[in-house]
C-alpha cells in the first residue's frame, strides 16, 4: 500500500477533535454466502384485468415441490406506493443521501444489452445500421422513461458490449439516471474485433465457422454477465428487477437446433446461472427491443437482414420472442415486446415487479446435488393468475465462480467478520460500487475542488498522534505522477443522529467513521480514503451536538476523467450507516 503525499487530509470542525485514518486495501467483489437451504419464491398475483391483488394470507397459499406440499417459513407481501415527496432544493456541489420514500419495494437494474444487438458481420453496412438502429431507439426509449419515472423508483443503469459496464449506481435522481443512459455505448462489434480482426475475406464455409464463433462468444459473455450481476448484488436484501433490453438470444436458451448450427449445449451452464439469480433473488423481465416489422439480422448466421417479406421472417421472430419469454419464466419475471413504444414497455414492467408476495420453503433435500425440480404454487381463491419461477436446479452457489474480469462491485477493504450483521463487514459491503444509497443516517455532503493555498493554517499539514502518521491514502500505483485534481469534501450530520455512550465520569464517547472511494467506468478502484474519530464530549457538548450539524472536511486528489465518488458514513455506537454515489468529471490536466 502507497501513501499518496499531501492527497488526502481531515479536519474536524467541531470541538477540535483529532481524526485517526487507517489504511483499507482493495478486494475483490463480495462472494455469495448461502447459511441455510432455502428456497424463496416471488409470487406476482393478479386478476382478470391484470391489476394487482392485494391482501392476501399466507393461508391463502400452497406451496409444492415435486407434487408435494412444503411449510411456508416465511411470507410478506410487497406493493408499490403512490405516494410521492417532495424533494429539497440543493446549493450547488451539494448533495444528500435522503432520498424521496421508494416507489416500490423492490430495486431495479436496467440492462442495455448491446452484446446481443450488435451486428453478427461488422464490415456489412446494412447490419450495423440496422443494429444502430434498434439500440438507438432503445436508449431513447429508456431516456424517455426516466424523465417521467415516477418519484422515488429506485434504478441502476448497467451496460453490456465487450464488457459489463456500471453506469450508474441504484439512485431516485432521473437527472442521474437520464446522464447515466446517455453514455451508454453502442457496440457494433459484439466481440467480433477478437474473432475476426485482420482476417482476409473469407469463403462461404470459413464465415459459417467465423460465426459460430463469435455467437459462441457472445453467450459465454451474456452468461457470465449474468453470474456476475448475480454474484454482486447478492448482497442487497430483498428482490431485485432485472429489466433486459435486448434482442434475443435463441441460440442461448433455445438448444434445439444448436447440434445442426454447430454450437455447444449450453444446459448446464444456465442452470447455474438460474442457481446464482435465484439465491440473489433476482427476476429477469427481457424487453424485445425491435419495432414490429423492423428487418432483423440473421440470428443463424452471417447471411444478412431478413426483411418482413420474407419466409424466414416469422420463424426467427417467433425465436426470438420464446427466448424472451423463457428466460423470464426461468426466473419468475414476465417478458415484454413487440411494441413501438419502449419508455411505455419499460414502465409496464417496472409495475409489473413491484407487486408481488414473497414465500419461502425449506426443500426437502439437504444437499446441493444439481438435481431438477419443480415448483408450484396455488390459490384458493378462483380466477387470478400467478407468476412466479416454477423450477429450479439445487446448484450450490458458492461453487460457481464468475470469471474476476468482469466484477461489477468492489469494496475498499476485505470483511473482518464472517457476520452480516456486523458494521464492519455492512460498511465495507456499502461502499462498493453501485449498491444502493443508504439512508439509516443521513448527511449532506458539499464535493468541490479546493486550493490549498485558500485552507486555514493548521489544516496544511496532516494530523497526527505522536510520532505515528495517521492519515494515510491509497492510490492506483498507475496514477503516481499523473496530474491529479484535489476535491474538498465537507461533510454535515444532524446531531442528534450521533450516538453516544455514558462513562463513569459522565463523559460522551462517540465514534464515527468516514469513507470515500473513488472508481473509474469499469468500477475500477482508483483511490480511497477511511478515517475513524473519536468524540469524547462533556454533557454540555453532548447537548448543544444536538441541536447543530457535526461538520467533517476531508480532501482527495482525483485523476482527470469521468468517475464515480462513493461517499459514506458509519456510526459505530448505533451500526448506522448513510451512504451515496455521484458521479463526477474531473477536468483532465
Amino acid at each position: 500500500m502507497r501513501c499518496a503525499p499531501l492527497a488526502i487530509l481531515a479536519v474536524a470542525f467541531l470541538f477540535g477533535t483529532c481524526a485517526r485514518a487507517q489504511t483499507q486495501k482493495s478486494s475483490a467483489a463480495p462472494t455469495l454466502k448461502v447459511y441455510t437451504r432455502e428456497t424463496v419464491v416471488d409470487v406476482s398475483v393478479t386478476d382478470a384485468k391484470g391489476n394487482p391483488v392485494h391482501g392476501l394470507t399466507r393461508d391463502d397459499f400452497t406451496v409444492k415441490e415435486d407434487g408435494k406440499p412444503q411449510p411456508i417459513r416465511s411470507f410478506e407481501e410487497f406493493g408499490a406506493s403512490a405516494t410521492p415527496q417532495p424533494t429539497r432544493k440543493l446549493p450547488p456541489n451539494v448533495y444528500t443521501n435522503l432520498q424521496p420514500p421508494p416507489a416500490g419495494p423492490a430495486l431495479n437494474i436496467i440492462l442495455l444489452d448491446g452484446l446481443n444487438m450488435a451486428p453478427p458481420d461488422a464490415s456489412a453496412p446494412q447490419q450495423v445500421s440496422q443494429s444502430f438502429t434498434v439500440q438507438a431507439r432503445v436508449k431513447e426509449g429508456a431516456e424517455k422513461y426516466l424523465r417521467a419515472m415516477p418519484p422515488g423508483t429506485r434504478v441502476a443503469v448497467l451496460n453490456l458490449t465487450d464488457h459489463l459496464r456500471i453506469l450508474q449506481g441504484f439512485t431516485s435522481d432521473p437527472a442521474l439516471l437520464r446522464a447515466s443512459v446517455d453514455a451508454m455505448q453502442l457496440d457494433m462489434e459484439g466481440h467480433a474485433s477478437t474473432v475476426t480482426k485482420g482476417m482476409p475475406p473469407l469463403q462461404i464455409e470459413q464465415l459459417i465457422e467465423q460465426w459460430r464463433t463469435l455467437q459462441n462468444s457472445r453467450n459465454r459473455a451474456t452468461l457470465e454477465a449474468l453470474n456476475q450481476i448475480a454474484v454482486d448484488f447478492a448482497g442487497v436484501k430483498g428482490k431485485k428487477n432485472l429489466f433486459w433490453f435486448s434482442a434475443g438470444f435463441p441460440t442461448l436458451v433455445l438448444q434445439g437446433d444448436n447440434e445442426q448450427a454447430g454450437l455447444p449445449d449450453y444446459n448446464v451452464d444456465l442452470h447455474r446461472t438460474y442457481a446464482l439469480l435465484e439465491a440473489a433473488q433476482i427476476v429477469i423481465y427481457p424487453l424485445g427491443g425491435r419495432t414490429p416489422g423492423m428487418p432483423i439480422v440473421s440470428p443463424t448466421g452471417p447471411f444478412g437482414i431478413i426483411t418482413p417479406s420474407s419466409m424466414a421472417y416469422g420463424p426467427v421472430v417467433a425465436d426470438e420472442q420464446l427466448s424472451l419469454e423463457q428466460m423470464a419464466e426461468a426466473t419468475g419475471g414476465r417478458a415484454f415486446y413487440n411494441s413501438n413504444d419502449l419508455a411505455v414497455l419499460l414502465g409496464k414492467a417496472i409495475a409489473a415487479g413491484s407487486d408481488y408476495y414473497t414465500l419461502s420453503y425449506a426443500p426437502p433435500g439437504t444437499k446441493f446435488d444439481g438435481r431438477h425440480h419443480t415448483i408450484h404454487v396455488e390459490l384458493d381463491k378462483p380466477g387470478l393468475h400467478l407468476i412466479y419461477r416454477t423450477e429450479y436446479w439445487a446448484e450450490d452457489p458458492n461453487a460457481i465462480k464468475p470469471s474476476a474480469e468482469l466484477s461489477l462491485v468492489k469494496t475498499i477493504s476485505p470483511a473482518t467478520s464472517s457476520d452480516p450483521e456486523d458494521p464492519e463487514a455492512t460498511m465495507q459491503l456499502a461502499m462498493g460500487r453501485a449498491m444502493p444509497s443508504s439512508t439509516d443516517l443521513l448527511f449532506d455532503v458539499e464535493v468541490k475542488p479546493v486550493n490549498p493555498a485558500d485552507l486555514p493554517a493548521e489544516s496544511a499539514k496532516p494530523v497526527s498522534n505522536g510520532n505515528a502518521p495517521v492519515i494515510f491514502g491509497h492510490l492506483d500505483p498507475k496514477l503516481n505522477g499523473k496530474p491529479l485534481t484535489r476535491y474538498g469534501v465537507t461533510y454535515a450530520i444532524p446531531g442528534k443522529q450521533i450516538a453516544f455512550t455514558t462513562a463513569a465520569n459522565n463523559i460522551r464517547h462517540g465514534a464515527l467513521e468516514f469513507d470515500i472511494a473513488a472508481y473509474d467506468g469499469d468500477a475500477k478502484l482508483l483511490t480511497s480514503l477511511s478515517q475513524s474519530i473519536n468524540l469524547p464530549l462533556t454533557a454540555e457538548q453532548a447537548a448543544q451536538l444536538a441541536h447543530s450539524p457535526f461538520r467533517f472536511f476531508q480532501q482527495l486528489d482525483l485523476p482527470g476523467g469521468a468517475l464515480f465518488l462513493r461517499i459514506g458514513v458509519l456510526d459505530r455506537i448505533s451500526g448506522k450507516i448513510g451512504t451515496l454515489e455521484i458521479p463526477l468529471v474531473v477536468p483532465k490536466k
